[in-house]
């Protein structure tokens, strides 16, 4: 129960389980409520119907039943304008749970994300070229990944360090039956492609958990050197309405990487800009050239005696773009990279 302790012990109100019916959920959903028996704390589980499936309804209704016999309450929340993209049905899971979340008073949300999800985020984000920081994974703690739904709530990913096969063992033993999306076996979809690969070649995983462990030690340190640079170095300028930078002696890839990260603040996104317009851009901010000012990623970049400034572009309105927002998001990823153990 360590990690629930370590992620979760800081929460705020109650704490959120997201929970579909499928193995890896379940799991989570038996393990918190053992941890929340003996700490004291409310929990208040989730689950999503997309209107994907038809079967989608009986599911929810079936976890609706075991947080009964478990007293713990539970939604089920509904998406009304279903779509059959994974990553339009990601987004709308979190925003609706974030929302419910935060509208009982809740900041932590547990996710039942595994070491075999690791994995496969391992093989996927290699595929696509992604440096080691991205290698490394999936944090156990992060932000929620959709605003501005997602502002104040964070993640919890309490079993990132159990297998799916030792979470199916604690179902086992509690005799509890569990679902499997029929997506998981849909071979159209890289990450279950991915997954039969691991099956096959059991030696891979263990190698890149051996690996990931390396490289999440090394981001923890370079999160924890971004939240000290940021402290120092990032003026808020409410009044004009935008971040002021100072670039002086930071390395070229950390310079890529928190400019990236504060286009993505200023202009209110989801995702940050790609990184093959983050490069070119740092390359002549940090070059004794003349720089005339750009725009990226709905973002406007000056440089002014010395100084980058980085505010919204007039045409990125909405609450997305606000800039106390902008500033309050900046505050969170400070606390969440310094505040790391």
């Amino acid at each position: 129960m360590n990690a629930f302790d370590r992620l979760c012990g800081s929460a705020i109100g109650p704490v959120g389980i997201a929970v579909s019916g499928g193995g890896d959920s379940l799991a989570l959903l038996l393990l918190a409520q053992k941890w929340a028996r003996a700490k004291g704390r409310h929990l208040i589980a989730f689950t999503v119907d997309h209107r994907l499936r038809p079967e989608a309804a009986e599911e929810a209704a079936g976890v609706a039943a075991l947080c009964g016999r478990l007293h713990i309450p539970h939604q089920t929340l509904v998406w009304n304008r279903p779509a059959g993209k994974q990553a339009a049905a990601r987004r709308a899971r979190h925003a609706l749970m974030a929302t419910e979340l935060k509208a009982r008073g809740g900041t932590h949300l547990m996710l039942g994300h595994t070491e075999d999800d690791q994995c496969e985020t391992f093989l996927m984000r290699a595929r696509q070229g992604s440096t080691w920081y991205g290698l490394a994974g999936m944090q156990p703690v992060s932000l929620s990944p959709v605003w501005p739904e997602g502002q104040g709530i964070l993640l919890a990913r309490p079993v990132l360090g159990y297998s799916r096969e030792a979470l199916r063992h604690v179902l086992l033993e509690a005799g509890q039956y569990w679902v499997d999306d029929p997506s998981n076996a849909n071979p159209v979809y890289e990450r279950v492609r991915v997954r039969a690969l691991l099956a096959r070649h059991p030696r891979l995983k263990r190698g890149i958990l051996a690996s990931q462990a390396r490289l999440q030690q090394l981001r923890r340190l370079e999160e924890r050197a971004m939240g000290r640079w940021i402290e120092h170095n990032v003026k808020a300028n409410a009044e004009a309405g935008r971040f002021e930078i100072s670039l002086g002696g930071l390395p070229l890839e950390r310079a890529e990487r928190l400019i990236s990260l504060l286009i993505q603040i200023i202009a209110g996104r989801e995702v940050p800009p790609r990184r093959d317009g983050v490069q070119p851009l740092v390359a002549h901010l940090i070059s004794e050239h003349r720089f005339e000012g750009a725009t990226l990623g709905g973002a406007l970049i000056y440089r002014k005696s010395g100084l980058i400034q980085l505010s919204a572009e007039p045409a990125v309105t909405g609450p997305e773009a606000d800039f106390g927002r902008a500033e309050a998001r900046l505050g969170a990823i400070m606390a969440l990279y310094c505040g790391q153990t």
